[in-house]
């Protein structure tokens, strides 16, 4: 602790968290049945592909004051919170489904 601003909550604030994902599907009826659909689609994360940066450093006293020194993984990845950030760069997949 420095001091600076008396410390209180909130003081600074950082760069945003920013991350897109897109699902976009179509289904067609299956011609000679009644009921009978397909759908097809694509599902991406993490879109963009962008780095999402930490906090700067606020110790007044430190020469990289005001620096932001390092980026941020995602709270999860597609394939779970358990294997944090390594997991989480963009993916795509395609889906198909047939109800009857």
């Amino acid at each position: 602790p420095t001091g600076f601003g008396g410390q209180r909550r909130n003081q600074f604030v950082g760069p945003g968290y920013f991350d897109t994902d897109i699902n976009l599907t179509k289904g067609f009826k299956v011609p000679g049945t009644k009921v009978a659909t397909l759908v097809v689609g694509a599902q991406a994360y993490n879109v963009l592909n962008h780095p999402n940066f930490a906090n700067p450093v606020f110790n007044v006293s430190s020469a990289q004051f005001g620096q932001i020194l390092s980026d941020v993984s995602p709270p999860t990845s597609v394939y779970g919170s358990f294997l944090g950030g390594d997991a989480a760069p963009r993916i795509v997949q395609l889906t198909a489904k047939y109800t009857f």
